[in-house]
């Protein structure tokens, strides 16, 4: 087997892959709960950039934090549902979307045939 081509063949793939984590550094996401009482926002590196609870759902809380902690709960997990949607739930589900329209045998092919199949 010959390394120089196998890891001319993982180039394409690479590049693939940089390209999509570049673009996934770019994406926020906005969670949100309670008709927008409370908002938070994600990378699409999962970092979260921000939340905001409104006043008026921090008044109307009137001292009952874990109806804001319910609130911001679900913001997250309304974010984090639209990062699953997105860029998918599992590491299979992730790749199907990095490559979605990628040809898959046209990236592998050299790999492949640098394997001997």
């Amino acid at each position: 087997m010959d390394i120089d081509s196998l890891m001319k063949g993982l180039g394409p793939l690479q590049d693939t892959m940089k390209k999509a984590d570049a673009e996934r550094g770019k994406v926020l996401l906005d969670g949100s709960a309670g008709g927008g009482a409370v908002k938070v926002q994600i990378s699409g590196e999962l970092t979260v950039t921000k939340v905001v609870i409104a006043p008026a759902a921090a008044a109307a809380a009137g001292g009952d934090v874990s109806m804001l902690e319910d609130l911001v709960l679900v913001a997250f997990n309304d974010a984090l549902r639209q990062h699953k949607q997105r860029f998918g739930a599992s590491p299979e589900e992730q790749v199907q979307k990095l490559l979605g329209g990628s040809d898959l045998g046209a990236l592998m092919g050299p790999l492949m045939r640098g394997l001997g199949r």
